[in-house]
């Protein structure tokens, strides 16, 4: 059960933040012990609680914390006092309620990783597995810029990828609204125009017509039509594989799913190379780099390979076995486990395909433009055939 409270937190902040607990008598008690004062409590459904939203720390003040503590690591301080500097200077509500939290586990003796992970899903998997591997290896700071770097060049390639979408959606939105208008207010005064002339009017004409008196007539059952099919596809969307099934179907999109799997394919590469660099075993090291992959069938594909390597096969042939990979990307792994450079290796491979989508990206842009706006060009061009030349037609026969 979930439950929207508004709570005092131990650092001396009130905020309203969501919490799940099997009744309000266990979740009281779970917020007594965490050192929270609760002011208020309410239980119902929240876009979290759906499924629509749920929360996690920016990336941006993920990012700006990591470049913190590794300087305040550097300069000498110890571990909780450079928390508590950084907690001094945070505004965000939620980040800061979760710091405190860590904060005061790093006092009672649990390991800044074991702290982070207890957080959930507030932050991904790749930063308690990093900071696994700084304490491990004794070298934490170093591991935090890693981590900072593996962020930085994660946001990169997704603000390409989106900044490469937002002009087709754009442009799709806009033609789809114009055909709405057409259909729901233009199309039907010219109905009542041409009832009134005794002339025939040209097949495209007729059938726009129909079509829009078909949806006018039917709007209502349409748009429940749809709305009961949206619902269907979101309660279908939540069961426990559903996404990996729609992310495979994805992949054998002509052109839009080869661009999927290069960052698919680059972003797991990253994340293995982050995570062997600060130490981390390789088990372990696919184990994170499986929940960090945003495609969910290569996430399931390299989760189901894990336990290959587990049996002492190398991680070519895990890879291999996903039947997801391309063969150049399994060629460069090999040549790094072979030379025993294989964290270097996957680093080469996730530039290279940052580098490949990169250019992918900017040549579907200069193709996009320009078909989208002869698209419409084209829309526009077949209205004004279809309700313009029969008015032309119309007013010669009255001049006759």
């Amino acid at each position: 059960m979930e439950y929207l409270c508004r709570v005092g937190t131990p650092g001396g902040d009130v905020v309203e933040q969501t919490f799940t607990a099997t009744d309000e008598t266990a979740l009281r008690a779970d917020l007594e012990q965490k050192g929270y004062y609760l002011f208020h409590i309410k239980r119902g459904l929240t876009l979290k609680g759906l499924g629509i939203k749920r929360e996690k720390v920016p990336i941006d003040l993920l990012m700006l914390f990591g470049q913190e503590l590794a300087a305040l690591l550097k300069a000498g301080l110890p571990l909780v006092q450079s928390i508590e500097v950084m907690l001094e200077r945070q505004r965000h509500p939620v980040f800061r309620a979760s710091l405190s939290t860590v904060r005061d586990k790093v006092k009672s003796g649990i390991a800044i990783s074991d702290a982070f992970r207890e957080e959930g899903a507030l932050y991904p998997p790749i930063l308690s597995a990093s900071l696994v591997a700084g304490e491990r290896s004794g070298n934490l700071e170093g591991v935090l810029r890693r981590f900072v770097q593996y962020l930085r060049l994660n946001l990169s390639m997704k603000k390409k990828a989106v900044s490469a979408a937002v002009y087709p959606i754009m442009l799709t939105v806009m033609m789809i609204a114009l055909g709405g208008i057409m259909v729901l207010k233009v199309i039907p005064s010219f109905q009542d125009f041409y009832r009134d002339f005794d002339i025939e009017l040209p097949l495209i004409t007729r059938a726009l017509m129909a079509l829009s008196r078909f949806i006018r007539e039917n709007l209502v059952w349409l748009v429940g039509g749809f709305g009961g099919a949206a619902a269907l596809w979101l309660t279908w969307t939540r069961r426990a594989g559903s996404g990996a099934v729609i992310d495979r179907l994805l992949l054998r999109i002509p052109f839009i799913g080869r661009l999927m799997s290069m960052y698919a394919t680059g972003q797991l590469s990253r994340t293995l190379a982050a995570l062997l660099q600060g130490g981390l075993p390789l088990v372990n090291a696919m184990e994170v780099a499986s929940s960090s992959i945003g495609n969910r069938a290569l996430a399931k594909a390299v989760a189901g390979a894990t336990p290959l390597i587990r049996e002492g096969r190398s991680l070519t042939t895990a890879l291999e076995s996903t039947g997801l990979l391309d063969n150049l990307a399994l060629e460069m792994v090999k040549v790094g486990e072979q030379t025993g450079a294989l964290a270097d290796m996957l680093s080469a491979v996730a530039d290279f395909y940052d580098e490949e989508l990169d250019t992918r990206l900017a040549t579907v842009m200069a193709l996009v433009e320009p078909v989208m706006l002869v698209l419409m060009a084209f829309v526009v061009a077949g209205m004004v055939l279809a309700f313009y030349v029969p008015l032309f037609q119309a007013i010669s026969a009255l001049q006759r």
